[in-house]
């Protein structure tokens, strides 16, 4: 500001000084035009040569004025435009949100062209025909959001998978989710996503390589993402355990990461199958090895429903398990199935009361009611039977006292069926 002061002084002291100049020393001029000659003083010559620039400066500023007045009304052209499309944007957002679909998508595609933020006018309107049930206007709509925006393209990708997964277009949402991958392998969103759609397609084997990631990413720790983890080995085991394929079982085990093999639910799928895959050799090797570190209440249970090789060696690593915790009932309920196996019925009954008075447990009941039949001990099944039955119904423990057997008959071992062990 002080130096457009400064030069406006220097401008106007020199205006002074040159028309001072000019009226002092004023002397005729001669100017030839032609033929003619035209005589005027310095000062008239001045004045016309100041006249014939203000002139040209005005025409010229009124040239550029009547030029740059088209491009002015185009400028208040697209600010209206522009401003209606901002209150379109707004008022379609309102719809949107408010489930009046049709009108939000009218609003939000009407004037999209002009909006400010054209990738939220085309993404609110692709919901809105999604909800509409129209999947071919949804994805043009998204087509056109990315051409309005190309870096995102991983965003309105997002978009078109969750809508996709949401109508059960597995398919699609497969293939658009593999898409983002390649571009944004390490987006956890994207991960998550995937592993929601194999999941419901039941792709186990696709959800056993993501695993790692989803590891790796800390999404495993999520309620959601654990299910999804635990519904991968149980489905993907179980497939594998119906074919009797232990070499498989075992191959998808040591394919696991660390982190999911030191989860006791995974040791617990992995026993079972091999368990059921008719493996229980290899079941008890397993869990003796993982009791060898840490003890499982789950393990222990499967330990007690094998078949063993080596019965007496089974007992004494049972016995091994429940010396720190004398009292835990399924280490007790453990030692009463391998008696009851080696067909040392007193020793398994009292195993089985024990327990059951630390801890009711349905299968227990039944299984020590069937033995007490063998056993000759009517009475006392009878009542071990009730006691089960009260418990299904009730949920409430009630203590188990059997009555002394004065005439016990000698145990049929033929007759004898073990109860279901699945």
């Amino acid at each position: 500001m002080m130096r457009f002061i400064l030069l406006s002084i220097l401008l106007g002291l020199s205006g002074f000084w040159v028309t001072q100049q000019v009226l002092t020393h004023s002397g005729p001029s001669f100017i030839k035009w032609g033929s003619q000659v035209y005589e005027l003083t310095t000062a008239t010559l001045a004045l016309l040569v100041l006249g014939a620039c203000m002139a040209f400066y005005l025409g010229l500023t009124l040239v550029r004025e009547l030029l740059g007045l088209r491009r002015r009304l185009h400028r208040l052209r697209d600010h209206r435009l522009h401003t209606k499309a901002n209150h379109s944007l707004n008022q379609g957002l309102i719809q949107l949100t408010e489930g009046h679909w049709s009108k939000a998508e009218q609003l939000l595609t009407e004037h999209a062209e002009r909006s400010e933020t054209p990738l939220l006018n085309y993404l609110g309107a692709a919901r809105a025909a999604h909800m509409q049930e129209a999947p071919e206007r949804r994805d043009e709509l998204l087509k056109k959001a990315i051409e309005s925006d190309h870096s995102a393209q991983i965003a309105v990708g997002v978009s078109q998978a969750e809508m996709q997964l949401s109508a059960e277009q597995l398919e699609q949402a497969h293939a658009t989710l593999l898409n983002l991958r390649s571009l944004a392998p390490k987006n956890a969103y994207v991960t998550k996503l995937l592993a929601k759609v194999l999941y419901k397609q039941q792709n186990w084997e696709a959800l056993l390589d993501l695993l790692p990631d989803l590891q790796k990413l800390n999404l495993l720790n999520s309620e959601s993402m654990s299910h999804v983890q635990a519904a991968t080995l149980v489905g993907l085991f179980s497939k594998y355990a119906e074919q009797k394929n232990t070499e498989k079982l075992q191959t998808l085990w040591k394919r696991l990461p660390t982190a999911i093999r030191e989860q006791s639910e995974a040791m617990n799928v992995y026993t079972r199958a091999l368990h059921q895959a008719d493996a229980d050799a290899l079941a008890e090797q397993f869990i003796t090895t993982v009791h060898a570190n840490a003890w499982y209440p789950q393990l222990a249970d499967l330990y007690g429903r094998l078949e063993h090789a080596n019965l007496a060696n089974a007992v004494q690593n049972a016995e091994k398990w429940l010396a720190p915790q004398p009292a835990n009932p399924v280490s007790l309920l453990l030692l009463a199935r391998l008696h009851r196996q080696q067909k040392l019925w007193g020793v398994a009954k009292s195993y089985y009361e024990t327990s059951l008075n630390q801890a009711p447990d349905p299968e227990a009941y039944l299984e020590l009611a069937e033995l007490l039949e063998v056993m000759g001990e009517t009475s006392n099944a009878e009542h071990c039977y009730k006691l089960g039955l009260r418990y299904c119904i009730r949920q409430q423990g009630e203590r188990l006292v059997l009555a002394a057997s004065q005439h016990p008959k000698k145990p049929v071992e033929t007759s004898y069926q073990p109860a279901p062990t699945f």
